[in-house]
């Protein structure tokens, strides 16, 4: 498989994710009365949050670029393998449920990765479609089907 080598700055990333949810978050929160120091209104502490979420994305996005990018190897089969086991488990949620979906689509992505072993994919397939079944039907009471039917 080719591979694609891509200069990658994460902090510049990570700045600019936080300034889009910062201005995401500032854009919703206008829809409330701001208010005043003295007599704070229900927009005041998310508009005022998501201004300070900007500006630390700012700072962080503006420092990374002091500081060398890293060098990543990217393989566009192992994008594909992760991206099909997404689309699995989109498409098997519904008729086989949340374990089996689950389960499935880690075992389908861990194949992007060379080292790890058949009983170790297993492993850790089980141990996530357990943990997804406990924390979303058992914990949040989502309706969902667990296994097939």
């Amino acid at each position: 498989m080719r591979k694609l080598t891509l200069k990658v700055n994460h902090e510049l990333f990570g700045g600019l994710l936080l300034i889009g949810i910062g201005a995401y978050a500032y854009y919703h929160g206008q829809q409330y009365a701001f208010g005043s120091l003295a007599r704070m209104g229900p927009g005041f502490l998310p508009q005022v949050l998501s201004m300070m979420l900007c500006t630390m994305g700012g700072i962080l996005a503006i420092t990374s670029q002091l500081k060398p990018s890293s060098a990543i190897d990217l393989q566009l089969g192992q994008v594909l393998v992760v991206a099909a086991s997404m689309v699995l488990f989109a498409m098997l949620l519904r008729p086989a449920g949340l374990f089996t979906a689950a389960f499935v689509s880690v075992v389908v992505s861990s194949w992007a990765d060379r080292q790890i072993t058949w009983p170790g994919r297993i492993v850790l397939a089980l141990v996530v479609a357990g943990l997804a079944s406990l924390i979303f039907i058992v914990g949040l009471g989502m309706n969902m089907p667990l296994w097939w039917g």
